[in-house]
């Protein structure tokens, strides 16, 4: 996979986004997504809403899923004295379907959301071009969300409650010959009178370079969270490989990335 530099977004050099927003707000950036109180219409797989439904065991059979992924939180074994922050992820993070498949979302842990990369949803294009902005309500334990990939190509998504904290995926539908741009790169836009603002996947500069930003005191913190970038620029999740392996767990990702170097992923149940 070929590796971009990465850059520090042009808003950036003026005003920090966390400062701006606020920390709270930055968690939530871009999920697109509200909290769901109910499902939608029985057999009815919207291609901007999906399919949601409060109790994942209640899935209609028309809508029987041809692939399966969870929606984790994995916390450290020692809560009082952490040796590595909690570690937000799809499980598998790469998966390989194909067109017309239905793919059920199941929250094993709450508040988690699958929403596209997608300049509606103000980031840079992350789907195949004419892929609406789809994305799941934000999912309580237990709940399921469905949705059907009929335009092949490479789909990156993020939750959007965790998106700061590396909580991303990539699927891969039908067999892709040439790989969009965005497979190697992470570009955001700044606002112009013709377009607006649009993030790049928040890289380790980008987010060391707010949480400092917006301090007085504290100067070279260090973020402790796996980032979108380090996810995604993984060579575990290269179309290629997840077409060959056909799903690739979180730990595949993690163990590419050095700053988390011996770090086991330990699959939680009901939270």
């Amino acid at each position: 996979m070929t590796r971009a530099p990465e850059r520090t977004h042009p808003a950036t050099e003026r005003r920090p986004i966390l400062k701006l927003l606020g920390a709270g707000a930055a968690l939530s950036l871009g999920s697109g997504a509200v909290a769901a109180d109910g499902e939608t219409d029985a057999g009815d797989i919207d291609p901007l809403y999906g399919y949601a439904t409060p109790d994942a065991e209640r899935v209609p059979d028309e809508l029987d899923p041809d692939y399966e992924g969870e929606l984790h939180v994995d916390l450290p074994a020692d809560l009082e004295n952490p040796e590595r922050p909690p570690l937000f992820h799809f499980e598998p993070t790469g998966l390989a379907v194909e067109p017309g498949d239905i793919v059920q979302f199941t929250a094993i842990q709450p508040d988690h959301s699958v929403t596209a990369y997608h300049p509606e949803m103000g980031f840079q294009r992350r789907v195949p071009e004419g892929v609406p902005p789809f994305s799941s309500p934000v999912l309580s334990v237990g709940a399921a969300w469905l949705y059907q990939f009929d335009e092949p190509g490479v789909y990156d998504v993020y939750c959007g409650p965790h998106h700061v904290l590396g909580m991303v995926m990539r699927l891969v539908v039908g067999d892709v010959e040439e790989l969009p741009e965005y497979v190697g790169t992470f570009e955001g836009q700044p606002a112009t009178d013709d377009q607006p603002l649009l993030f790049a996947p928040f890289s380790k500069a980008f987010l060391e370079h707010e949480i400092n930003a917006v301090s007085d005191v504290n100067d070279d913190c260090e973020w402790p969270w796996v980032t979108p970038v380090e996810v995604l620029d993984a060579s575990a999740l290269d179309p290629e490989t997840i077409r060959d392996e056909a799903a690739v767990p979180f730990e595949d990702v993690l163990g590419e990335i050095e700053r988390f170097e011996g770090v086991e992923v330990h699959a939680e149940e009901d939270g």
